[in-house]
């Protein structure tokens, strides 16, 4: 039994929450929760791959933080606690259909069907997007692209790369609006699908989220 797309969603958003409420150790444990959940759901090369751009972003942000004055301490747990947060919509993308969340936002917290198409269209076209561009990379490798030299020659050289990527990825968008305007997207889209019904465990869930939530609130006035 799997639970709803809506109940995951408040599940990351809770844990959007939890990093700025719950001591250090326990985001660390958050942390190493997602990434166990995330490697079991999918461990392919693409996940591998979004996880170490992660771990990259996340060290040139601490990075920055120590550089403009912050100290060790601080840049670490802000690097984590944006870590934790990245890695749970990675484990909500994973596990859940991004037809499944955008129905989610529009029966469940309301939002016009535009608005949740689009950014559930967003969210599905980064990894075609990621994939697009190793595709372009080493087709133009083959007819000979380089990109050594300094930063200037290297960002120049990259055109050669970006070019096909966007007319690529312009092409696509095109196909999309024609593919939607055929099948007659509109409000009545994600009204005619299947509703989400909440089972026994989406509440046990929920029960479990709300628990940990008023974690902070019974550690200041009930257990001092």
């Amino acid at each position: 039994m799997r639970i709803t797309a809506f109940t995951q969603l408040i599940l990351v958003l809770a844990v959007t929450a939890w990093v700025f409420l719950l001591p250090i150790p326990a985001v660390a444990t958050l942390l190493a929760l997602e990434l166990v959940l995330l490697l079991y759901i999918k461990h392919d090369r693409m996940t591998m791959a979004a996880i170490g751009a992660l771990t990259v972003f996340t060290g040139m942000m601490i990075v920055l933080q120590l550089l403009f004055g912050s100290s060790l301490y601080i840049s670490l747990t802000g690097g984590l606690r944006m870590f934790v947060m990245t890695t749970a919509f990675l484990d909500l993308l994973a596990a859940t259909k991004i037809q499944d969340i955008a129905q989610a936002l529009v029966e469940k917290f309301h939002m016009p069907c535009e608005y949740a198409f689009m950014l559930t269209t967003a969210l599905r076209f980064v990894p075609d997007f990621l994939a697009d561009s190793a595709n372009t990379l080493d087709a133009q490798s083959c007819r000979g692209y380089s990109n050594r030299g300094n930063v200037l020659k290297r960002l120049y050289a990259y055109l050669a790369v970006v070019k096909p990527l966007v007319m690529r990825a312009i092409a696509k968008s095109d196909t999309l609006a024609l593919s939607m305007e055929l099948k007659g997207f509109g409000a009545n889209t994600y009204k005619n699908m299947q509703p989400q019904t909440l089972k026994s465990l989406d509440y046990i869930v929920l029960l479990l989220i709300i628990v940990l939530s008023s974690f902070p609130f019974w550690q200041k006035f009930i257990m001092k």
